[in-house]
C-alpha cells in the first residue's frame, strides 16, 4: 500500500474520497493524521473482515440449522406455517420478520408454503440470534434444552450463550456493511466462535479452524 500510494498522489487523494471523509476519518485518527499509515490501517481491517469470514459463515448457517431442527422437534417441521402453537410463540419483530420471509418466498417461487430449508436460509440471523433471547426462557425451556442446540458445551448456559451469540452477530453486521472492527476485541470473539461452533459441531468447528487465518492477520497490524 505504501509503494502505491506514496509515489502517486492524486490516487491517494481519489481513494480518499470514494471512501468519503466521513469513513477515512476513523482510520486517519488512528493513524494520527498520517494518510498513508491510515491507508494501512484500512488495509488490515479488510483482511481482518476476510480472516474471519469463513468462521462467521461456519457459525450462522450451523447455528440456523441447528434452531430450526430444534423448531421441528418441538412443534413440528411446518412450524414457520403454526399458527395456534409455533408462531404465537415469537415476539412481534420476529413475526415480523417471518411473515416477511414467507411472503419472499412464497412469491418469488409462486407456491405456498414455501420449503422449509428456503425460509430457514431467507430467516435474518438477527431473527435466529433472537430465539436465545429471554424474551423464549419459558416457551423453549432453554434450562433443560439448550443442549439440543450446543450438545458438545455442557457448560454453556443460556445468557453465556445468548450474550456469545449477539455479539457475533454484530460482528457478523459489521463485516457485511465493511465497518471498522480493528477496534474490537477480536481475540475474545475469535475464542467466542470457536467456543460456540465446537459446541455446536465438531466437523464445522474442524471445518473453520482449517480455514481461518485469524491471528496471523491480527499479529500483521501496521
Amino acid at each position: 500500500m505504501q509503494e502505491v500510494f506514496s509515489k502517486t498522489p492524486l490516487l491517494k487523494q481519489s481513494f480518499k474520497a470514494s471512501l468519503s471523509p466521513a469513513r477515512f476519518a476513523r482510520y486517519s485518527a488512528e493513524a494520527k493524521g498520517d494518510d498513508l499509515r491510515a491507508i494501512e490501517i484500512y488495509h488490515w481491517n479488510a483482511r481482518l473482515s476476510q480472516s474471519l469470514y469463513t468462521y462467521l459463515q461456519a457459525w450462522e448457517i450451523c447455528f440456523r440449522n441447528r434452531l430450526n431442527e430444534f423448531l421441528c422437534w418441538k412443534y413440528n417441521s411446518n412450524w414457520p406455517y403454526d399458527e395456534k402453537r409455533a408462531r404465537r410463540q415469537l415476539t412481534r419483530m420476529d413475526q415480523v420478520r417471518l411473515l416477511d420471509a414467507l411472503d419472499r418466498q412464497e412469491k418469488s417461487r409462486d407456491i405456498k408454503p414455501a420449503p422449509l430449508p428456503a425460509i430457514v436460509a431467507d430467516l435474518s440471523a438477527g431473527f435466529w440470534v433472537s430465539q436465545l433471547s429471554k424474551s423464549y426462557d419459558i416457551p423453549y425451556a432453554w434450562r433443560h434444552n439448550l443442549t439440543r442446540i450446543f450438545p458438545h458445551d455442557n457448560a454453556l448456559d443460556a445468557r453465556s450463550a445468548w450474550t456469545i451469540s449477539d455479539e457475533l452477530l454484530s460482528l457478523r453486521n459489521r463485516i457485511a456493511h465493511h465497518e471498522p472492527i480493528f477496534h474490537l476485541p477480536l481475540e475474545q470473539r475469535h475464542r467466542d466462535l470457536q467456543r460456540a461452533v465446537a459446541a455446536m459441531c465438531p466437523g464445522t468447528h474442524a471445518y473453520a479452524e482449517a480455514s481461518c487465518t485469524f491471528m496471523e492477520t491480527w499479529k500483521s497490524r501496521p
